[in-house]
């Protein structure tokens, strides 16, 4: 059988998050509970959200992107309702106040904060629809275009790291359509299958190849990035055992996870880490930010792992907590119960009452 050395000779259904298979319907009315409940699941709940989902989709996808994102910050107090009974939006709510402890001047402006960080969420879940024509209709502007110039001249394949900022699935338009492409990468399922069904839609749109994970996924990304065809787009900040592990915010560094699979695809292909990130500048409106590209010790010698997790911690760390509002994975984040106690949080409270960063476009 012939190794796929380029993307013609992989079936864009690879891309497709494998799906659950399907319970029986009569464990619907199962006396199991567990049974039961992976049946309602799956055939009730899932369903009904799907439908939803691909109706709304469908409906905004022709729409003016203002109005999409307009629609999404509508619908994001009805939203918020709905899961007034959940247990996220309390994790949600204990994340973002320890997280910016000492910013504001009273309780009502930290609540405005945590209502902008929900408005943003809404906006970008409804930018989805139309996430294909932002770089088109030039509603991503790029900041640190000398950046990119710099890594493309070290000569290697470019790796882009990244934190789910904003819309984060325009980054990888803005990427693999006009600054790098096409540009490869892995992608977190959502636990839905109809979701999956309209991303992966989405991104067959343009063409692009990000894939599930998977040992065959992590084989066929470092095999067509040795390629040098390529670049990768991959975000750092990804769930991994109920926990997003980057950025650290004073825990110790990850040793597996997106962060490392990208140190090591870069080493196997002489390749650049390349940091950047999305930020919000209005409704469907995004600023491409591009940071210096992370250096080795020696231009010959390969990224060591831990020194190379570190340096990205430090790069991306501070950039999520100065763009809080906009960072989905806030609501991933599990803290320990005494974190407010640590050093860390300490120090953290006096940089937030230092800086106070400006209130973002939400």
């Amino acid at each position: 059988m012939k190794k796929p050395d380029r993307l013609e000779d992989i079936p864009f259904e690879k891309t497709l998050a494998t799906e659950p298979a399907a319970p029986p319907i009569r464990a619907l009315l199962s006396q199991e509970p567990k049974l039961r409940d992976k049946a309602r699941l799956y055939w009730l709940r899932h369903s009904k959200d799907g439908a939803l989902n691909t109706v709304f989709h469908t409906a905004l996808k022709h729409c003016p992107p203002d109005f999409v994102s307009g629609v999404g910050k509508a619908l994001t107090p009805l939203v918020r309702w709905s899961y007034r009974n959940k247990l996220f939006p309390n994790r949600i709510k204990r994340n973002f106040s320890e997280l910016t402890r000492g910013r504001w001047q009273s309780e009502a402006a930290e609540d405005a904060g945590l209502r902008r960080w929900w408005q943003n969420i809404g906006r970008s879940i409804s930018e989805f629809s139309v996430v294909n024509r932002l770089w088109k209709s030039s509603h991503i502007e790029v900041e640190g275009v000398e950046n990119l110039e710099t890594a493309r001249n070290a000569g290697g394949p470019l790796i882009f790291t990244s934190m789910h900022l904003g819309t984060w699935e325009a980054l990888f338009v803005a990427i693999h359509e006009n600054l790098t492409g096409p540009s490869i990468g892995p992608f977190q399922p959502e636990p839905n299958r109809f979701k999956n069904r309209i991303v992966h839609a989405i991104r067959k749109e343009r063409n692009q190849y990000l894939f599930p994970p998977g040992q065959r996924s992590a084989y066929l990304l470092r095999r067509l990035m040795t390629t040098g065809r390529y670049s990768m787009t991959i975000f750092i900040d990804e769930v991994r055992d109920k926990q997003v592990h980057l950025p650290l915010f004073g825990r110790k560094l990850p040793d597996k996870g997106n962060g490392v699979v990208a140190v090591k695809i870069a080493n196997a292909c002489d390749g650049i880490l390349v940091p950047t990130y999305l930020t919000r500048t209005g409704p469907a409106r995004f600023k491409l930010v591009i940071l210096p590209s992370i250096e080795r010790s020696s231009p010959q010698s390969a990224y060591d792992i831990p020194d190379t997790i570190g340096k990205l911690n430090r790069v991306f760390e501070p950039v999520v907590l100065d763009h809080i509002e906009e960072w989905y994975m806030l609501g991933e984040l599990r803290l320990p119960q005494s974190f407010r106690n640590t050093p860390y949080a300490k120090k953290l409270a006096l940089r937030n009452a230092e800086t106070r960063p400006e209130l973002r476009y939400v």
